[in-house]
C-alpha cells in the first residue's frame, strides 16, 4: 500500500487552496476567492487557526485585487483577529511563531483599516520580542516588517483584474466564513476594538512558565 507523503497533498487536485492558487494565476478570481474561503471555512471548523488566516488573507488579497473594498476589508479584520488568537494560544509552544503570528496580525488589521488594533498588536509585539531578545536591534529578525503595499486606496479593480463587486458567488463565500468565524469568535477578541487591552495585561495572559521556559 502506497503512503501518501505530504508533496501528495500539496500537489492534490483536491487541495482546495493549491487549486484557488492556480485559479488566482489564471485570473479568475471570483472562483479564487470562493475556493480560499471553502477552505478557510473548513480549516476554522477543524480550529486551525493559522490555516483558516492563511486562507482567509488569500481571498481577501483577491478582493481587493478585483475592487470589493468592503468585504476586503472585512476578511482581512477578521484574518487579523484569527492571528492574534493564534499568538495567544501558541505562546506556550513556540515565542518564535507567536512572533510571526502578531506579525501577520499587524500587518492584516492595517490592511483592514484597523490602526488602532494594530498598534495594540504592534504594542504586544514589542514588549514581546523584547522579552525573547534583550539585545533586540534593528537588523534582528524579531521586529515588525513593513505592511504590504496592498492597503486599498480606491474601490476599483486593480490594472487587468475582473470585477468581482456584485458576484452572488464571492458574497455568500465572503457571507459563510465571517458568519462562522463569528460564532466561534472568543469572547475576549470581541471586546478588543472597544476597551483593548494593555500590553502588560496582555502579556499577563501568555503562560508565564512556558515561555521562561523556552528561553532556557
Amino acid at each position: 500500500m502506497r503512503v501518501i507523503t505530504w508533496l501528495d497533498r500539496l500537489t492534490d487536485d483536491s487541495n482546495l487552496w493549491l487549486t484557488a492558487v492556480r485559479l488566482e494565476e489564471r485570473g479568475d478570481l471570483a472562483k479564487a476567492i470562493t475556493l480560499y474561503l471553502e477552505d478557510a471555512t473548513k480549516c476554522l471548523t477543524a480550529n486551525s487557526l493559522t490555516r483558516a488566516a492563511l486562507g482567509g488573507s488569500c481571498a481577501a488579497d483577491c478582493l481587493a485585487k478585483g475592487g470589493d473594498t468592503e468585504n476586503a476589508r472585512a476578511v482581512y479584520n477578521a484574518v487579523a483577529r484569527l492571528y492574534w488568537e493564534s499568538a495567544d494560544s501558541s505562546i506556550g509552544v513556540s515565542v518564535r511563531e507567536s512572533l510571526w503570528s502578531l506579525q501577520e496580525a499587524h500587518e492584516s488589521f492595517l490592511l483592514a483599516g484597523e490602526r488602532e488594533n494594530a498598534e495594540t498588536v504592534k504594542d504586544l509585539f514589542d514588549s514581546l520580542a523584547n522579552r525573547a531578545n534583550p539585545f533586540i536591534g534593528d537588523n534582528d529578525e524579531f521586529r515588525l516588517p513593513s505592511a504590504r503595499n496592498k492597503i486599498i486606496q480606491s474601490p476599483t479593480p486593480g490594472d487587468g483584474c475582473p470585477d468581482v463587486r456584485g458576484s452572488a458567488q464571492v458574497g455568500m463565500a465572503v457571507e459563510s466564513f465571517l458568519k462562522l468565524y463569528e460564532q466561534r469568535r472568543p469572547k475576549v477578541t470581541k471586546s478588543r476594538v472597544a476597551t483593548p487591552a494593555t500590553t502588560e495585561e496582555e502579556v499577563d495572559e501568555f503562560d508565564a512558565t512556558s515561555f521562561i521556559g523556552q528561553l532556557g
